[in-house]
């Protein structure tokens, strides 16, 4: 049998992940319909033309979210530990910051009737302010150009 060099060590049992992590928390469909239910919506937006001629809207969607209001169809009273936990599940809410980016797109569409909007480019932050959770949606949409066959 060969010696094993000195220095060196033997083998090691491997220990695999596992496959589920517990330190998520998601966000029910309830409580995903009550905070929109008691959203206050704030937008702003213009266009900008580029040296080049390109034209985008540029535009900022504030959601806010009155958690003194959503306390009253919550089962008990959010203290600042469930209002940490509840800013972290909406911020690792897929279906949270697809919703919060459909409502800044439709403001885009609103201010901008006449051109074609190109594919949207958005940026969403969640933060907790006091009693109210806010979802800041930045968005850059490039505007299309139109065909004289399009316009009427």
């Amino acid at each position: 049998m060969a010696q094993r060099p000195t220095g060196l060590k033997g083998l090691a049992r491997a220990r695999r992940a596992g496959l589920v992590e517990r330190s998520s928390i998601s966000l029910s469909r309830d409580a995903e319909e009550a905070l929109y239910r008691i959203v206050d919506v704030l937008s702003e937006g213009e266009l900008r033309s580029s040296p080049e001629g390109a034209s985008a809207y540029y535009g900022s969607t504030m959601l806010t979210f009155d958690l003194r209001a959503l306390e009253r169809s919550w089962r008990r009273p959010l203290d600042e530990k469930a209002r940490a936990k509840l800013a972290h599940a909406v911020e690792g809410s897929v279906r949270m910051r697809l919703r919060a980016m459909r409502i800044a797109f439709a403001d885009a569409r609103r201010r901008i009737p006449d051109r074609p909007l190109g594919t949207p480019i958005a940026d969403t932050r969640v933060r907790l302010v006091g009693d109210c959770l806010h979802i800041d949606i930045d968005v850059e949409v490039p505007l299309g150009a139109m065909s004289r066959r399009g316009r009427r």
